[in-house]
């Protein structure tokens, strides 16, 4: 299957007069600076994680030999979200061999790609993951599962990041695979039951889906990548921001956080102004509602009352993955408007919650949450500081990938 024509629209035009990007390969950081500081101490545990180690559940799920063994923590051969942090690994190290032109790290990422690749021939069905399918049956089922489309997302951003910044041809073809598998999937619930009860199953936390086939789209043209895009565009969040309510509170910050970088991409792709107001509308909400004075968002991962935050501050504020997220959005704004206020913020957001989720110049320790109570120590949160080979929470891999 890896020989499947691959549309190529290098010419494809973006709504809008946007900002264009300068790619990581034309820009280096100043040594003497805090961020190339941070980006050393990631490069160095970037290195350091093992290609079997990561891939080990992979090639388990695919009925494949697993020589050695599975890394720990959210990892594990028994959590049901792993696979996620191999999918963040995939977006790192292209971010970082594209900032660096490490050649270690290129054959590093090359042998993930090529194991993955693997495993889905094996398969044989364009299917891809860590854990088995049979997840995605309990999703469809509306039955307790832990976010399978999560970290399907995280590996699709992954290879997509590899073709992108890494000119990996076979990480699109493994990408194009898996959607065609993926559009199969829910395409059938929505035959065998109904579109509503596909929106019902997007209840369960499913990371940035729209956005990475809005993505997708931009490369190959798909009408189906376009379709499966708006069927991940959660109606009942969106429509509550395209009314413009003032109405996230209760609502997990990160679920739904990427769903509107995903309406971001819709309209950078169709330029239906709904969905640029639906974007400008959240950043303004949270930035003046929900926001500490970090830059940073949530208590205890979910969205408490608007400008009542003085009495949410302790030890599990912030989630890092809430901050990286938030970035994206401030991105795309800025982008769009050019107006200082999101670089801004983004600056502010930025310095808080990503250069500060390190431990120094230690590779490989990180936190889940920035706590902002009164005298509180970084170390005292839930989850404390993490481990370099057993923990690899949600934050980890986001926080690999800042």
């Amino acid at each position: 299957m890896m020989d499947r024509e691959i549309k190529n629209l290098d010419g494809f035009k973006l709504a809008g007069n946007f900002l264009k990007e300068v790619s990581l390969h034309d820009v280096r950081l100043d040594p003497t600076s805090f961020h190339w500081q941070a980006q050393q101490t990631n490069l160095q545990y970037l290195l350091m994680l093992d290609v079997e180690r990561l891939v080990w559940s992979f090639r388990k799920t695919a009925g494949l030999p697993t020589p050695g063994d599975a890394y720990g923590g959210w990892e594990a051969p028994d959590v049901e979200l792993r696979g996620h942090f191999v999918g963040h690994y995939l977006s790192a190290t292209a971010q970082m061999w594209a900032s660096t032109h490490d050649e270690t790290l290129k054959k590093k990422m090359s042998a993930v790609v090529s194991a993955l690749s693997a495993c889905q021939q094996k398969m044989g069905t364009g299917y891809l993951s860590a854990f088995p399918s049979e997840l995605f049956d309990r999703f469809e089922a509306l039955k307790r599962v832990w976010a399978p489309y999560y970290t399907i997302h995280k590996i699709l951003v992954g290879l997509l990041d590899q073709y992108t910044l890494a000119d990996n041809n076979e990480a699109l073809n493994m990408t194009t695979w898996m959607i065609e598998y993926f559009y199969d999937r829910v395409q059938n619930v929505i035959t065998k039951h109904s579109l509503k009860r596909h929106w019902q199953s997007l209840n369960v936390e499913t990371g940035g889906m729209n956005d990475v086939l809005y993505r997708l789209f931009t490369i190959t043209g798909d009408s189906k990548h376009l379709l499966l895009a708006h069927l991940f565009d959660k109606p009942c969040f969106l429509g509550v921001l395209a009314v413009q309510a003032d109405d996230i509170s209760g609502f997990h910050a990160n679920t739904h956080i990427p769903i509107v970088v995903g309406s971001q991409m819709r309209y950078e792709v169709t330029g239906d102004p709904l969905y640029k107001s639906i974007g400008t509308f959240f950043m303004q909400i949270v930035n003046s509602s929900h926001s500490y004075a970090t830059g940073g968002t949530s208590v205890d991962e979910f969205w408490s009352d608007p400008k009542r935050l003085g009495s949410t501050l302790g030890t599990e504020n912030e989630e890092s993955c809430t901050t990286y997220n938030m970035l994206k959005v401030s991105r795309h704004l800025f982008r769009w408007t050019k107006e200082i206020v999101y670089a801004d913020y983004y600056e502010l957001a930025l310095t808080n919650g990503v250069l500060g989720i390190q431990r120094g110049t230690d590779p490989g320790a990180m936190i889940y949450m920035l706590p902002l109570g009164r005298g509180v120590s970084k170390a005292v949160s839930e989850h404390g500081w993490g481990t370099k080979f057993d923990s690899f929470w949600c934050c980890y891999g986001t926080g690999l990938d800042s």
